[in-house]
Formats: structure tokens, C-alpha cells, sequence
């Protein structure tokens, strides 16, 4: 019988981290991302916004992957690659301003790191232990 209290019995049901529909959407932000790099203008600022763009999207699902495995370490690498998904969207707010790319283009990776972050939050939620409550008055 699985205990539905037990932080650990949540991510027994994945083998790997590759199982995690959430590293599913990192690995494709990251690939759009580098995709979307290549679109980029020629020049240092676009450049320098390309590397920064791609290594923040590829963070997310590094540290999803780093974390797996290791229920205290998890929380923690879900937390990090939670900042990761933030940084890439400020790149991408800041791609959008500079029009290194359509508008709609941006929305949408915007809206899929939103719905990557919502994931991350829900897993963090499963993760944190409840406190118990006590019938002792």
C-alpha cells in the first residue's frame, strides 16, 4: 500500500528522470531555445543574449536530472531549476523588447516555461512533507 504522506512513494513511479513530463518540457524549451538562437541577428549583444538564453534553458532540465534519485537533494535541484525556468524568461522578455524574434514566438515560449514552473511547483508541493495533526487538545 502506497503512502500517499511519503514524499518518496511520489517519484518511486518513474524510473528514471527522463519519465518526469516536466524534464520532457525542459529538453524542449532548451531545444527551442538553441533553435531559436540560431534565428538571432548577427552581432555581440545577440551573441551574448544566444549563450545566455540557451544556458539558462538548459539549467532546468540539468537540474531536474541532477536531483533525481535523492529526495533531499531533489527538492532542492527542483528549486534551483525553478530559478533556471525565471531566468529564461527574463531572457526571453528581454529577445522579445530587443525583436530578435516574433512576438507570438516569444508568447509562446513564455507560456511554456510558465506551464514549467507550475509543474515544478506541483512536484514541490508532493515533495513537502505535511506537518501532522494531532487530536491531543
Amino acid at each position: 500500500m502506497e503512502n500517499k504522506n511519503n514524499p518518496q512513494s511520489e517519484t518511486k513511479k518513474f524510473r528514471s528522470f527522463t519519465d518526469l513530463v516536466v524534464w520532457q518540457k525542459a529538453v524542449e524549451i532548451f531545444t527551442l531555445a538553441a533553435e531559436d538562437a540560431e534565428q538571432f541577428p548577427d552581432g555581440r549583444a545577440a551573441y551574448m543574449t544566444a549563450g545566455q538564453v540557451v544556458r539558462s534553458a538548459g539549467a532546468i532540465g540539468a537540474c531536474i536530472a541532477g536531483g533525481y534519485g535523492s529526495q533531499a537533494s531533489f527538492r532542492s535541484r527542483l528549486m534551483t531549476a525553478r530559478g533556471h525556468a525565471a531566468q529564461t524568461q527574463d531572457w526571453y522578455h528581454k529577445v522579445g523588447r530587443l525583436k530578435y524574434l516574433p512576438g507570438e514566438v516569444v508568447d509562446q515560449r513564455l507560456d511554456l516555461l510558465n506551464n514549467i514552473i507550475r509543474m515544478i511547483n506541483g512536484l514541490l508541493a508532493k515533495l513537502t512533507p505535511k506537518p501532522e495533526i494531532s487530536d491531543n487538545k
